[in-house]
């Protein structure tokens, strides 16, 4: 806007640039003239010096047939009449009055036809100039700009991501819902077959049931003592924060150092429970909270997906019906429908599959194409936030696609979505946040360390 500081700041060093640039002209031009001038010079002293030698041969001659000769007296000096300057230099103020100087800018740009509404540098400097530019910066900060292969691969990557979403991942179990049939993921179906979860849990891992007793296992409302509202054995390990494998190294960890258990019951309130079990230490808690946790993940229920037990706190109203009356439940009935039909740490491991393709496609093409053209390693560290935005972008599509795919292809089941790659867009989105802030913190530095340099230059 008129009157804005960087507004005319912008328009005295677009004028300035404007000013270098025929200066720069005008000194080619000289030069080319001087260079013409000094040829002509040199051809007509080559050819005074043989008309010299001519006339002294001459001059001999006549001497030797005793013809006087008269030596040459000096010549009349040259008088050249004035005439208008050859060289248009263009004016460079160097008063200090910034005001005329900013006028004297915006007349000059105007006579020139420069649009002082949009960016007037690139409208003055040579293309060359801003290419190099361009180079210089990219050299020294990092090419993060995009090309068509980039865009390409990042919408391949989250369209491929989705398309296994649907076809591979789906939902945990077959199950009817709201009336309809649909089909269950086959490698979950693989992952929770009863018979091989069987066989893996009485060969590996059920001895640490005996070792690792805890006292937040109460299987039923009435084991805590009718604080718990809403227990059963199908859902007590939802229940509680313990067996959450996120939450668990936390809650659980503090619940076996007091002898509590901590639960949240069907109202979604947190609510700690007082047990007869001995408090621990530290090193003895994780050991047996990681033993516990590895005795129940191969069972019929098996083990919530981490943090999926924090979505029943509160009684925060959530975008699904689960009845045929199409009333909208809160979050908490919907986490305890969803593990009730499948929804464990076993299908986290199948969901798993979306954001693994999303991450290996983009950093697969971003190594080779690193490679391919002789990228090092200190010029991908500097690049590195053009990975992390690409990172994002591809889990953005993702994350989309497993909601649509929830609402358009499996009828708004919340079994459908895909909760790894939902959880996959936090540190996607830190990661592309701290490279954003990191890459803005260099380059400011960068640019105050060469307006140091210019200030002392104007000292």
């Amino acid at each position: 806007m008129p009157g804005d500081p960087l507004t005319t700041a912008a328009t005295v060093v677009a004028y300035q640039a404007v000013t270098l640039t025929e200066l720069h002209g005008l000194l080619d031009q000289v030069e080319f003239d001087l260079e013409d001038v000094l040829a002509r010079e040199r051809h007509v002293s080559y050819c005074l010096d043989s008309v010299e030698s001519e006339f002294d041969t001459v001059r001999a001659q006549l001497r030797a047939l005793g013809i006087t000769v008269p030596t040459p007296g000096p010549a009349a000096p040259a008088v050249f009449a004035p005439s208008s300057p050859r060289y248009a230099v263009p004016v460079v103020p160097v008063e200090g009055d910034f005001d005329r100087l900013v006028r004297l800018a915006e007349a000059r740009l105007d006579l020139l036809g420069i649009d002082l509404t949009r960016d007037p540098l690139p409208q003055v400097v040579p293309h060359g100039q801003i290419a190099n530019s361009l180079r210089l910066y990219a050299a020294e900060h990092g090419d993060v700009s995009w090309d068509e292969t980039d865009w390409t691969v990042v919408l391949l990557a989250g369209t491929i991501a989705t398309l296994l979403d649907i076809v591979l991942v789906r939902i945990p179990q077959d199950a009817t819902f709201l009336g309809k049939k649909y089909t269950g993921s086959p490698l979950t179906k693989w992952l929770q077959d009863g018979d091989r979860a069987k066989k893996i849990h009485g060969h590996y891992l059920k001895r640490f049931e005996k070792l690792a007793k805890v006292p937040y296992d109460a299987p039923t409302t009435a084991s805590t003592g009718g604080l718990v509202a809403g227990m059963r054995p199908a859902t007590h390990r939802l229940q509680s924060l313990g067996h959450d494998p996120g939450v668990g190294f936390l809650a659980g960890i503090a619940d076996l150092m007091r002898g509590t258990g901590t639960y949240i019951d069907k109202a979604g309130q947190l609510i700690q429970v007082q047990t007869g079990a001995d408090p621990v230490g530290l090193i003895t808690a994780l050991i047996t909270q990681v033993r516990h946790l590895l005795s129940d993940v191969y069972t019929p229920a098996g083990l919530q997906p981490p943090f999926f037990s924090l979505l029943q706190l509160g009684q925060i109203n959530s975008p699904f019906a689960l009845g045929p009356s199409g009333v909208k439940v809160p979050w908490t009935d919907v986490a305890r429908h969803m593990y009730t039909n499948g929804y464990d740490l076993r299908h986290f491991f199948t969901m798993g599959i979306t954001p693994g393709v999303v991450s290996a496609t983009i950093r697969g093409y971003w190594l080779l194409k690193s490679y391919a053209t002789g990228g090092t390693a200190e010029q991908r560290k500097l690049e590195h936030a053009k990975l992390t935005s690409m990172l994002l972008l591809g889990h953005a599509i993702a994350t989309s696609g497993t909601l649509l795919k929830t609402g358009l292809v499996f009828g708004l089941n919340p079994a459908a979505l895909n909760y790894n790659q939902i959880l996959a867009m936090a540190p996607a989105t830190i990661a592309w946040f701290k490279e954003a802030v990191a890459r803005d913190h260099r380059i400011n530095a960068a640019l105050a360390r060469e307006w140091e340099v210019l200030g002392q230059g104007l000292r």
